[in-house]
């Protein structure tokens, strides 16, 4: 007697396929961190993602959620909408504004050290993948992090 295949089996079953697949998860390196724009309140700050995909086919980016440490403390956190599709066996880049409210008594001046850490969720090819990816079973991510020195001088 035969019994009916549990949809659980078949959804691991479908991840398998998908997971087996022969596409590389692309690569993230913080390539910049600098001062983009300063006023009395606030401090904007653009951080530089060098993307690189090695695959054959092009890679949909979906969201990057990001947080932003300065001299130990977080600044920001945020998600921001990918709106790129990674070139196939290409590189490019992607900026991430970094807004960092000012208190009054504490001017940011001078050099602090600074730590980013993310990840970027992307879409693998195939209608298998993407179906997967829309019923929330399957989200591929690469994260990234990055430590240095940024200068808030004026």
């Amino acid at each position: 007697m035969r019994r009916p295949m549990h949809t659980g089996l078949l959804l691991t079953a479908a991840c398998t396929m998908v997971g087996g697949s022969s596409f590389d998860a692309p690569t993230l390196t913080v390539s910049s961190v600098v001062l983009a724009d300063r006023s009395d309140e606030a401090v904007v700050l653009d951080v530089t993602l060098d993307a690189v995909n090695t695959n054959a086919v092009e890679l949909p980016l979906e969201t990057i959620e990001y947080t932003v440490f300065v001299n130990g403390g977080v600044v920001f956190e945020g998600t921001r909408s990918a709106e790129a599709t990674l070139r196939r066996e290409g590189t490019q880049q992607i900026v991430l504004p970094v807004a960092i409210r000012l208190a009054p008594d504490v001017p940011l001046d001078g050099v602090y050290p600074y730590r980013i850490r993310g990840e970027m969720t992307y879409v693998t090819p195939g209608e298998i993948a993407q179906l997967l990816f829309d019923a929330g079973v399957r989200r591929p991510t690469v994260s990234f992090s990055q430590r240095g020195e940024v200068d808030f001088g004026e």
